[in-house]
């Protein structure tokens, strides 16, 4: 069943809030891309900020670092679904259909996750988890999505993937230890980023691919 013409979509660029039923009078293109924008910004990224802000004195103003991770986790799914072809990917796999959707946003945030861990960190990770699995961990990206957005959300316990504030750097590669470290306020602040530069590409149509996946996205929302 559709939203109702009367719920709340998001925000105008030009200011006040826009309705589903408005939404679905719109016919440009550009302004469809525009306004999908306004919603991720509103009610994704605007709504989660809260927890990354400070007071004048630099102390937070909720201290949440497990709940940001969670949903900045939820926030780079959100961004796979609007980048990718999401009927492809589900007419082409069974199984681990959200993994293929959110590795392309990971390795747009760092490049490193992309690559396939090394003999080392295989070793060390082995030796973590009491079992081998090279099979499923392919990239290091791998190692966020099964050991920490999956344990995450169906238990609340990151198993492979720890959190950390002793160092600035958004994601850790520990070969040594065959584990990941995020800081959850920089991890959230490259989504941010890459975010902003993803739809750069798409309202600028530097990417096509990506500009008609959202425009797929987008109307997947009003159905």
């Amino acid at each position: 069943m559709p939203v109702p013409d009367i719920t709340y979509f998001g925000e105008k660029p030009e200011g006040g809030g826009i309705k589903y039923g408005e939404v679905r009078q719109i016919t440009d293109e550009q302004r469809k891309l525009v306004i999908l924008k306004g919603r991720i910004d509103t009610l994704l990224v605007g709504q989660i900020d809260q927890l990354s802000l400070t007071n004048e004195g630099g102390i937070r103003k909720v201290y949440s670092p497990f709940p940001l991770t969670v949903l900045t986790l939820l926030s780079i799914e959100t961004l796979g679904h609007i980048i990718n072809d999401i009927d492809k990917i589900k007419d082409e796999n069974d199984y681990e259909q959200s993994k293929i959707i959110v590795t392309p946003v990971y390795q747009l945030m760092d490049k490193n996750l992309s690559y396939k861990p090394s003999k080392e960190f295989y070793k060390s990770f082995e030796l973590l988890h009491g079992k081998d699995d090279k099979k499923s961990i392919k990239k290091y990206s791998d190692v966020i999505h099964k050991y920490q957005r999956n344990t995450f959300n169906h238990g609340y316990q990151s198993r492979g993937v720890f959190l950390t504030e002793e160092t600035s750097q958004a994601i850790t590669i520990d070969e040594e230890s065959g584990c990941l470290y995020i800081n959850p306020y920089s991890f959230w602040e490259l989504f941010k980023a890459t975010k902003e530069k993803v739809f750069d590409q798409i309202l600028n149509k530097k990417n096509k691919d990506w500009r008609q996946n959202a425009l797929n996205y987008f109307q997947r929302l009003l159905e």
